[in-house]
C-alpha cells in the first residue's frame, strides 16, 4: 500500500469512528435513556418462571407496606444497622433495609435513604425475601397466621417486641429482640391450653423470589446457598444449581445456612447442640420459583397446661468480617466468617483481610491499606524475587550468544537445543530457574486479587479524596471523554463501550507494563517482538474494566517491581532497554554491554 493510500485509508477509519460517536451520541444513548427511564417508572424485575400465563403480577415494596402499617398489620424496626417493618401475619422478617449500605455511589453521596440496600421483602413483592419461624403440625402450620402485638412502639435493642398467637388448643408467646447489627432472636414459649396432648414441630424457613439476576452470579463470588453442617464449613450450590433442582438436606447438631450473595446474607441459624435438619430447595408455584433454605427441629409433645420455649437467631444483614468473626466468638457460631467466599485459597486470602483490616484501622483508608499490604507481601517475596531477577539478569548476558547460535544454527532446531543446553551447562544458568521462584506468587497475588474482590470493605470505599468514589466499580473517567470533559459516556456505546472506559490508572497500568518490558531483554523473533509491544496496549483495555482497587494494587505491585528489577540488574552489571532509552534521549552513553564476558574473563 502507497503512503496516500495508507493516508486515505486512515482519515476513513478515523471519518467512520468519528461519524459512529456521533450516531452513538444523538441518537442511541438517548433513546437508552428513555428504556432505562421507563424501565425505572414501571418498577419491573425480571421473574424466573415456570408458565408465563399462570405468573402473578407482584407489586412494589412500598405498595405493600404503607398500607400495612396503616392497618396496623406491621411493627416498625429502629435499630443501628437496620431499618423496616415485620408482618404481623406470620410474624415474618420480611422489610429489612441496611443502614449505611446503598444500591449506589451517588445514593451514598446524597445519604438518600430511600436508595438504602433492601435485603428483605414482603411476600407477593417483585424482590420478595424473607424469613418465618413457625410452628406446624400435620397440615397446618403458623406461617401464615395472624399474630397480636402486646408491646407498644418500635423494635429497638432496647424495646423488644412482643406477640401472642392463639388457636383451639395452643398459645404461642413470641419475643423478637434485634441487637446493633444484624441478628434477629424469636423466643416462643408454647402452651398446650387444650386437654390432650399437642405434638408441634418448630422450623425457620428463609423464601427468596427467584429472579433471572440470580442465574448469573458475579464471576468472583458466590451466589445461592451457603452453609455450615457440623464440622463441614463452606458448603455451597449456587442459585444456577438450585433452580435445576439440585438441594440440600443435612442432619446436624451444629452449624447454620443461609441465602447469599457477593456481600448480603440472610441466615438461619438454630440452637447449637440441637439437632435439626437443614434443607434447601426451590418450590414452583402460580408461575414462580422460590429459592428455599431453612431448618426443622425435633417434634415436641406438650401435655395439657405444659409449655416448652425455643429460641431461635435470624441474621440479616451485610457480610461484614469484623461483624461475622463477633459472632462467631461470642454466639459460638461455628465458621461463621466463611459466609464470605475467601475461595479454595482460603489460607492465605483470610490473613490477607485480616492484614488489610488492620491497616485500615492504623491509616484510616482502606486505599492506603492495599498500598501498605503490597508493600508487606513484596518485601516477605523479595527473595525469591530477587532470585528470579538474578537469574533473569545472568540469561540476558548471554543474549548476544544466544542470538549467535540462533544464526548459526537456523536450519537446525536439534543442534541448537544441544549448543543451547551445552552454553547454559557451561556457564551454570538454568532458564528455567528464573521462573520457578515465581510460582508461590502467582498463587499469592491471586488470593489478594479475591480478597479485594469479595470483601465488603472495597464497596463504595474512597481512594485518597481523589476522583475515584468507588473502589469495587471501574475508574469513573475516560480518555476518550477527555476525563470527564465531553459530557458523553463512553461506556454507552454498544458493544465496545466497555473497552473505551480507560482512565488514568488503566493508563498508569499500561505505563508500568512498558516499564517491566524494559527491564527484559527484547525477543529475538520478529513475529514475537510485534506481539510483545501490543501487550502493554492489550492489558491497558482489559484491565479498565477491571474494580479500579485491584487496578491501583497492580499499579503500585509493578512499580515496586521496576524499582527492585532495575537495581538488581544494575548491582550485576545487565544495562536495560531503559538505560538505552535514557541514553538515547539525554545523550548519555551507557555502559557497553558485553554479554557478561568482562565478568567472565580470567583475572591477568
Amino acid at each position: 500500500m502507497e503512503k496516500e493510500d495508507q493516508r486515505n485509508f486512515l482519515l476513513a477509519l478515523v471519518l467512520c469512528f468519528g461519524l459512529f460517536m456521533a450516531y452513538n451520541m444523538l441518537v442511541l444513548e438517548p433513546q437508552q435513556r428513555q428504556q432505562r427511564e421507563a424501565k425505572a417508572r414501571g418498577g419491573q424485575t425480571e421473574q424466573v418462571t415456570n408458565s408465563p400465563a399462570q405468573q402473578n403480577k407482584p407489586k412494589a415494596r412500598d405498595e405493600i407496606v404503607p398500607a400495612e402499617l396503616a392497618a396496623a398489620r406491621r411493627v416498625t424496626i429502629d435499630a443501628p444497622a437496620v431499618d423496616g417493618t415485620i408482618s404481623l401475619v406470620g410474624g415474618r422478617i420480611d422489610d429489612v433495609s441496611l443502614k449505611g449500605f446503598y444500591e449506589t455511589i451517588e445514593a451514598k453521596q446524597k445519604n438518600d435513604k430511600s436508595a438504602e440496600v433492601q435485603l428483605l421483602s414482603p411476600a407477593g413483592s417483585d424482590r420478595a425475601f424473607y424469613a418465618v419461624v413457625a410452628w406446624s403440625s400435620g397440615g397446618s402450620s403458623t406461617e401464615d397466621a395472624l399474630w397480636t402485638q402486646t408491646s407498644t412502639g418500635p423494635l429497638t435493642p432496647a424495646n423488644p417486641l412482643t406477640m401472642t398467637f392463639t388457636s383451639a388448643s395452643a398459645r404461642i408467646d413470641r419475643t423478637v429482640t434485634i441487637d446493633d447489627f444484624y441478628m434477629f432472636t424469636v423466643t416462643d414459649t408454647l402452651t398446650n391450653t387444650g386437654a390432650a396432648p399437642i405434638t408441634l414441630t418448630p422450623s425457620v424457613r428463609l423464601h427468596q423470589l427467584a429472579l433471572t439476576e440470580h442465574l448469573k452470579p458475579p464471576p468472583q463470588a458466590h451466589a445461592g446457598v451457603i452453609g455450615t453442617y457440623n464440622t463441614t464449613s463452606n458448603q455451597m450450590v449456587s442459585y444456577a444449581d438450585l433452580n435445576k433442582g439440585k438441594g440440600v438436606i443435612q442432619d446436624v447438631t451444629a452449624g447454620w445456612i443461609a441465602l447469599t450473595t457477593k456481600y448480603w446474607m440472610a441466615s438461619a441459624v438454630p440452637p447449637q447442640g440441637e439437632t435439626v435438619q437443614m434443607t434447601a430447595g426451590v418450590t414452583r408455584s402460580n408461575g414462580q420459583s422460590f429459592f428455599n433454605a431453612g431448618y426443622a427441629g425435633t417434634p415436641y409433645t406438650v401435655e395439657p397446661g405444659k409449655s416448652v420455649s425455643k429460641a431461635a437467631h435470624i441474621f440479616a444483614g451485610a457480610k461484614r468480617v469484623s461483624v461475622l468473626d463477633n459472632y462467631e466468638k461470642q454466639q459460638k457460631i461455628p465458621a461463621f466468617t466463611d459466609a464470605v467466599d475467601w475461595s479454595w485459597l482460603f489460607f492465605i486470602t483470610k490473613p490477607f483481610f485480616f492484614l488489610l483490616q488492620l491497616f485500615q484501622n492504623w491509616f484510616g483508608s482502606f486505599g492506603l491499606a492495599i498500598l501498605a499490604l503490597t508493600v508487606v507481601v513484596k518485601i516477605v517475596f523479595f527473595p525469591l524475587q530477587y532470585s528470579s531477577f538474578k537469574s533473569m539478569s545472568r540469561l540476558r548476558k548471554f543474549q548476544p550468544e544466544m542470538q549467535a547460535l540462533q544464526e548459526r544454527f537456523a536450519a537446525d532446531p536439534a543442534r541448537l537445543r544441544q549448543e543451547q543446553a551445552a552454553l547454559w551447562k557451561r556457564e551454570k544458568v538454568n532458564p528455567i530457574s528464573g521462573c520457578l521462584p515465581l510460582l508461590p506468587t502467582f498463587f499469592v497475588f491471586y488470593a489478594l486479587y479475591h480478597t479485594l474482590m469479595v470483601t465488603l470493605e472495597m464497596r463504595h470505599a474512597p481512594f485518597l479524596g481523589t476522583w475515584i468514589q468507588d473502589m469495587s466499580a471501574p475508574d469513573p473517567l475516560s480518555l476518550f471523554n477527555l476525563f470527564g470533559l465531553i459530557p458523553w459516556n463512553p461506556a454507552s456505546v454498544p458493544l465496545v463501550g466497555g473497552f473505551l472506559m480507560i482512565g488514568p490508572w488503566a493508563l498508569l497500568y499500561g505505563v508500568t507494563m512498558v516499564a517491566l518490558q524494559g527491564l527484559s531483554a527484547p525477543p529475538t523473533d520478529p513475529m514475537q517482538k510485534a506481539i510483545m509491544r501490543w501487550i502493554p496496549l492489550v492489558f491497558t483495555i482489559l484491565f479498565a474494566g477491571f474494580a479500579v482497587g485491584l487496578v491501583i494494587y497492580y499499579v503500585w505491585s509493578n512499580f515496586i517491581t521496576v524499582i527492585q528489577q532495575y537495581i538488581i540488574m544494575r548491582r550485576t552489571g545487565v544495562d536495560t532497554e531503559i538505560d538505552k532509552f535514557i541514553a538515547k534521549r539525554f545523550g548519555k552513553k551507557p555502559p557497553p554491554d558485553d554479554g557478561g564476558k568482562s565478568e567472565r574473563a580470567p583475572a591477568k
